[in-house]
């Protein structure tokens, strides 16, 4: 496919004072034993061109992506909130994968499920709820699992 020259969504866009989304539930997929047909975000992903920061998919886990996003970024992260899934806890929603939702950062105003800040450091620094968190790998696509 092809965009007009720069509106692409990229992940090094996220700003000090950003509003830090994601676009549904998480942790559904690794609650389970099984891998659901993926949905992705296209919709989505098309209406928050032009006012999205920074955005990228969360494929891997949450707490991995964040983090690469906040390291493209130059940015670090606080998060007070998580939508996790029906069925989920918050360990599979923070490092899970595979849940197909996007990750992105914006205006106070963009639709989704507000989770943070984007702050100015340290360089791909998360914390959740006042305490330091560690990324994890929630998907490995080259598991042998």
């Amino acid at each position: 496919g092809s965009l007009p020259r720069g509106t692409a969504l990229r992940r090094d866009g996220a700003r000090p004072g950003d509003t830090v989304y994601v676009s549904g539930p998480l942790g559904g997929n690794a609650s389970r034993n099984y891998r659901d047909i993926p949905r992705p975000r296209i919709d989505l992903g098309k209406r928050l061109r032009g006012s999205a920061t920074a955005c990228m998919d969360l494929s891997d886990g949450l707490s991995i992506d964040l983090y690469r996003l906040c390291l493209s970024s130059s940015t670090a992260a606080l998060l007070d909130s998580l939508p996790v899934a029906t069925g989920a806890n918050e360990h599979q929603a923070l490092h899970g994968g595979e849940d197909y939702e996007l990750l992105y950062t914006g205006p106070a105003n963009l639709p989704g499920f507000r989770i943070g800040t984007i702050t100015d450091g340290p360089t791909g620094g998360i914390t959740l709820r006042g305490f330091p968190l560690t990324p994890e790998l929630g998907y490995d696509h080259f598991s042998t699992r």
